[in-house]
């Protein structure tokens, strides 16, 4: 079964990336995002394997974990390879599929496609991965700060 451009840009506006995208950028995006079915258990990457893509928890949850050690559960709209898309270096943690997952996955490739076809729209979702990864490091950076304290 084929999955339309449309069918993509509905499984993205149920996620927060539908706050940041209109509907037609959403359709276009649509070309550019593959969706994939993953089975409660199953492993999406390991911890320093080679990682060239992203991709939006669209239904389900995944388990991210560093060195043995659960640190993260990401669920719907939540991304997960925003670091290894950018800088094409090893996964810095293993995920695994906590539920039967649904995602949409943007490879590397197709991300440079999006860039020479709709460069506005990539710098878009630059921004939105830039958001993402601030987040999360101030996040880390406030543990980090409570951790020290604690001390």
């Amino acid at each position: 079964m084929t999955i339309s451009d449309q069918n993509i840009a509905e499984m993205l506006d149920a996620t927060s990336w539908a706050n940041d995208f209109s509907w037609p950028q959403m359709l276009l995006l649509g070309r550019y995002f593959q969706p994939c079915s993953i089975p409660a258990g199953e492993l999406l990457f390991d911890e320093g394997s080679q990682g060239d893509s992203m991709g939006i928890v669209v239904k389900g949850s995944i388990d991210i974990y560093k060195k043995q050690q659960k640190i993260a559960t990401l669920n719907v709209g939540r991304t997960y390879g925003e670091m290894s898309l950018i800088d094409h270096q090893p996964r810095s943690a293993k995920a695994v599929a906590k539920t039967n997952s649904e995602l949409l996955i943007i490879t590397q490739a197709m991300f440079n496609q999006l860039s020479e076809d709709h460069p506005r729209l990539a710098l878009k979702v630059v921004l939105k991965i830039a958001y993402f990864l601030s987040q999360n490091l101030r996040k880390t950076s406030g543990e980090l700060s409570n951790l020290l304290e604690s001390r």
